[in-house]
């Protein structure tokens, strides 16, 4: 075989073998952005009565306070007492169960147990399009103003509670919902999230509940892709007229960026991200990652002028690492005057509420009291 053939050989091989690698690497950032499965373990070095600690992670040395859930239970921790380069000790709040034996806790972004703490409730179903979607309901029939509480990917409606208290408090009548894909449902739970295009139409049903049960105005409280499910309700739903504004919170306003960043956060090539977005919004590469839907990113994009139509307030930090701060600053930029921005301190991505709950809460009830 002659070297220039050789040569040709081992360009193309190299060449075959880096398209190969990219599209699994465009495939596994695909599959990551739409999954519902990826979970935090922090791992547990020893605890006490009074604290426990944690090898050291992002996650585990983030300030606030935060639920962690063991087989047994669960506790709320709270400040750091300690820390080096490999641990964290953090003291504990409150705990249910015995964390004998426990060796890795599951780190959630929630600060309360159960919604009890949240108040008196009841368990409704919301009759979505695909089958039963319970939700939690915060004060009775009858009120004239609601709130809607959607959680994020990976999540389900104890996250999404953290804006309860201050809605609460200003008298609305909530409803913490869930919506198809997430563990509280049984329409195609544990499928790969749409990022909104199919899931709006769940919390579409909740809008059309409260207005049926009293309500004249409803505001919408998005959670990172809740952000997006609220922004497509506010456009599409039959009810939208209802709709009076939205609070979203870490928002998904442009899911094109999103991928990009976090392509760029695992120093992929820029190529594995352009593929995530193709796989997702292709009809037949989205199956690859569990779509039933593609993704449609011209309609999953907030960052355009002149789109957003009604009052929005936006909490969010700089130190978010999965959404970044400048395609939220786009989005209030697109806004104009329909948007207010609250800059929350350091937190990552939707932990604004547990880094800060009272200016967080505060933030929330002076917008309430101008869109009143």
């Amino acid at each position: 075989m002659g070297s220039g053939l050789l040569s040709w050989l081992t360009a193309a091989t190299s060449l075959i073998v880096a398209a190969g690698l990219v599209l699994v690497l465009g495939v596994v950032l695909a599959r990551k952005a739409a999954s519902w499965k990826i979970r935090r373990d922090e791992g547990v070095l020893a605890y006490d009565d009074t604290t426990i600690t944690f090898k050291r992670t992002p996650e585990s040395a983030h300030p606030g306070t935060f639920v962690v859930h063991f087989p047994n239970g669960a506790a709320q921790v709270g400040d750091i007492v300690d820390s080096d380069g490999r641990r964290v000790t953090r003291t504990i709040i409150r705990q249910r169960g015995s964390l004998a034996g426990v060796r890795t806790v599951r780190w959630e972004g929630e600060t309360h147990f159960s919604p009890d703490e949240m108040g008196v409730h009841s368990e409704i179903t919301i009759n979505g399009p695909l089958g039963p979607c319970p939700a939690w309901q915060f004060g009775p029939d009858g009120a004239d103003t609601w709130s809607i509480h959607i959680h994020g990917i990976r999540a389900d409606r104890h996250n999404a509670m953290r804006s309860v208290p201050v809605t609460s408090a200003e008298g609305h009548t909530s409803l913490v919902v869930s919506y198809r894909g997430d563990a509280d449902t049984t329409a195609a739970r544990g499928r790969a999230a749409s990022l909104g295009t199919t899931e709006w139409a769940d919390v579409d049903a909740a809008v059309k509940y409260a207005v049926a049960h009293g309500a004249e105005r409803v505001f919408l409280f998005g959670w990172s892709m809740g952000a997006s499910i609220a922004l497509l309700v506010a456009e599409r739903s039959a009810a939208r007229d209802a709709v009076a504004g939205l609070v979203l919170i870490s928002p998904a306003s442009d899911w094109r960026g999103i991928i990009a960043h976090g392509a760029a956060r695992r120093r992929l090539p820029a190529t594995a991200g352009l593929l995530g977005h193709l796989m997702l919004s292709n009809r037949a590469l989205s199956q690859l990652a569990g779509l039933t839907t593609p993704a449609n990113f011209q309609e999953l994009d907030w960052t355009i002028p002149g789109r957003l139509s009604i009052p929005t307030l936006v909490i969010h930090s700089p130190g978010d690492r999965t959404v970044p701060f400048s395609i939220t600053k786009k989005f209030v930029e697109a806004g104009g005057d329909r948007v207010t921005l609250y800059t929350a301190p350091d937190a990552d991505h939707s932990w604004e509420y547990n880094v800060d709950p009272d200016g967080f809460d505060a933030a929330i009830g002076s917008w309430l009291t101008t869109v009143a």
